[in-house]
This record gives C-alpha cells, structure tokens and sequence, in this order.
C-alpha cells in the first residue's frame, strides 16, 4: 500500500494519469458553468454589492420575454394555436359539462336573490324559462367561443402564457429551459473531456522531449490556458458546420442539429400541456390583464338568457327593476364562473394536448438548426465569466497537481 504512493510507482502511473487530469479539469469546467445558472435559487448574499443567484433565477423575466419572441412567436400566433385546439371541441366539451348543472345554477341563483319570487312562480313559467335556457345554450356557447378566438391575440401574450403556466405547475419554466440546454450541456460536457484527455497526452508529449516534466511554470501555464479554453471551445463547436456538409454517402451535420429530433419533440409536448394548453389559454383570458374583456364578451352573450317575457314582467313586478338587474348579474356572473369549469377538465386537455402537440411538433421541426443554437448560445454568453474562472482556477489546480506528480 506504501509503495503505491512512492515517487518511483507515481512517476510510472503519470503519464496515464496526466490526460484523466485534463479529462476532469474539462467536464468540470463545463459544469460549473451550468450550475452557476441555476445555483442558488434564491440571492445570497448582499446581492446589489457583493452576492450571487443562479443567472436563470435572476434573469426569469429576460428569458420569458426572449423564448415568447425569438422562439413561440416564430411557431404562430396565439389564434392559430387556438384553432388547432378545436373551437368546436370546445364548444362540444362545454355543453356537455354546463347542461346536466343548468337547472341547479339557475335555481341557486333564483333562490340566493329573491327566494319567495322563485318559489311562488308558477311551475310552467319556471319550466318554460328552463327550457329557453337549454335551447339558447348552444349558440350562446358557440357565439362566446368564436368571439374570444377572434379577440385571443389581442387580449393574451405568450408572456401571460408563460407566467400562468409557471403559477399552475412550479417549475414549468426549468423544464422549459432544460429542454432547450439539457442535452446541449450534456454533449458539451461529453466534449470537454475527450478533449481534455486529448490536451493531457499532447502535454506529456510537449513535455517528454523538451525535458520540462518537472518544470512548474509549463504545467501551470499550459493547463490555465487549457482550462480557460474549454469554455471558448464550448461556445463555438455545437454549430459547425452551419449546414449540413455531405461527403458522399456521409452527411457531416452540427452536433447540436443531432439533438433536434428528441428536444424538438420534448419542446412541443411539454407546450401542449402546459404553456399553451387549453387550462392554460382559459385562465389568461378570464384571469389575465384583459380580463373585463373576455368576462364582457360573456355576459353580453349570456345577458339574452334573463330576457324571457314572462320571467323579466314577473321579476320586475316582484323585486323592482333594480332588483331585476341584480338577478340578471347574478345570474350572468354564475354562468360565467362556470364556463372555466370545463377547461380544468384533465382528460380534455390530454385529447387536446395530443392534437396541438403534433401541430406543434410539424411546425417546430420546420426551423431551422440555427434558430435553435442561438437559443443555447443565449444562454452560454452570459456564463462565459463563470466558466473562463473555473476553468482558469481549475486549470491551475491541476497544473500544479502535474507538477506534483512529477517533482515528487
């Protein structure tokens, strides 16, 4: 066990040690880069003057604004998503859920604001008003539907979008950013260790021969430049060439073009689910900063419901006109309330989800690899200082440790 660690026995192991050495240094460097993007969550330290927040936590707000317009804007505008939704499914969905509770919103309205009208009204005027409600049904719904789908683009971004989503289900926006870079860092990290191993044994073969293995100056002078040019090299690889280059029967293509084919599947299926959902759309436009005007497109739709004639003369013989109004609102705010209720249906969102997922994905794979490295090299700029210092005092740890190995 002694004799392991004795300088004859090290000096035999160095030169397949030197190349794991740079292999390190290289992954390593990569990862601390990824990791000071998202380490910590939340600031620490005095974080004006003297402190840090992973870059992503710190700049939310940056990448939402970049990925609604460099990247869902280029797949199209909101009302064409809300098209390959199906306003028609929707209308459908709608029916079918509002229609078995009508009768019991209708009632709980009635009795809520003026119970002795509701109950002292004769059956058949209460039946007839049941009935006009279920046959207006229908249109109503369809007229409210098209309506928002005609309004959808100018009353919610893809901005709101993004914030609903992230509200719903904490960490939709990680996962989005993770399928953008995940698998980019991955095969960076891959990189830099192979070419870690590479710059080790070119060291050794500098070295050998010049008579500078235990020279401390070219162990550490080497390594620091090694190390602050991973970083360098991982900004630049994943794009070349630009376009694919063929030779012959071989196709030469970006490294991060051969990740397309899974992110951009993973891109349209986590879109469909979350960020652009049928749940997600409902709530920004009923929730939204815009949303007096959906609520106003479904009252007004709603209003022609409390019209009947002989439900309005008896209301407003009983309660007043004011108090007729105040039904007519109660009744337009329940039924608006409840027209959310569907779009919180799970099993739709799926069969939805499904249909947008794959219109997503055909529109998706229609831009071009280019677009797609911009995205991670938006994301790999503002972590050049990160990993030009690790790699800088990674490479110097490890030069010394070269020299170590030599000098001992």
């Amino acid at each position: 066990m002694i004799q392991a660690f004795s300088p004859d026995h090290l000096l035999g192991v160095a030169p397949a040690l030197l190349p794991l050495l740079m292999a390190v240094c290289g992954w390593l460097t990569l990862r601390l880069a990824q990791w000071s993007s998202l380490i910590p969550r939340r600031p620490v330290g005095v974080r004006s003057w003297f402190g840090w927040q992973g870059y992503f936590y710190a700049h939310i707000s940056d990448f939402i604004n970049h990925w609604s317009r460099e990247l869902l804007e280029r797949l199209g505008t909101i009302d064409q998503v809300f098209e390959q939704i199906g306003p028609e499914k929707i209308v459908s969905h709608q029916l079918a859920r509002l229609r078995p509770q009508l009768d019991s919103f209708i009632d709980e309205v009635m009795t809520n604001q003026n119970r002795v009208l509701w109950e002292n009204m004769p059956i058949l005027v209460k039946n007839r008003f049941y009935a006009r409600t279920h046959r207006m049904l229908p249109r109503i719904i369809d007229d409210i539907v098209e309506e928002l789908g005609d309004n959808v683009r100018r009353m919610v971004t893809y901005q709101q979008l993004f914030e609903f989503a992230e509200k719903d289900n904490p960490g939709t926006l990680l996962r989005f950013y993770h399928a953008l870079t995940l698998r980019g860092f991955n095969k960076l990290a891959w990189l830099c260790l192979y070419c870690g191993l590479a710059a080790g044994a070119v060291q050794l073969m500098v070295a050998a021969p010049l008579h500078l293995l235990q020279n401390e100056t070219y162990w550490l002078i080497t390594a620091i430049a090694i190390g602050t040019g991973f970083f360098w090299l991982c900004q630049n690889w994943l794009q070349f060439p630009l376009t694919p280059v063929k030779l012959g029967s071989f196709t030469w293509r970006s490294p991060y073009s051969r990740l397309r084919e899974q992110q951009d599947r993973e891109l349209a299926t986590l879109l469909a689910q979350t960020v652009l959902s049928p749940r997600n759309i409902a709530r920004a436009l009923i929730l939204g900063s815009k949303s007096r005007h959906a609520q106003t497109i479904i009252k007004k739709r709603i209003a022609p419901l409390m019209d009947d004639l002989n439900v309005r003369t008896v209301a407003q013989l009983t309660v007043g006109p004011l108090g007729y109004v105040n039904l007519k609102q109660s009744l337009s705010d329940k039924l608006t309330e409840s027209f959310m209720e569907p779009f919180e249906d799970e099993d739709f969102n799926q069969a939805r989800g499904k249909a947008l997922t794959e219109f997503l994905l055909s529109r998706i794979e229609k831009l071009p690899d280019q677009l797609f490295y911009q995205q991670m090299k938006w994301v790999l700029d503002p972590l050049a200082i990160a990993g030009t210092c690790g790699g800088f005092i990674l490479g110097g740890l490890i030069g010394s440790l070269q020299w170590l190995l030599f000098s001992l």
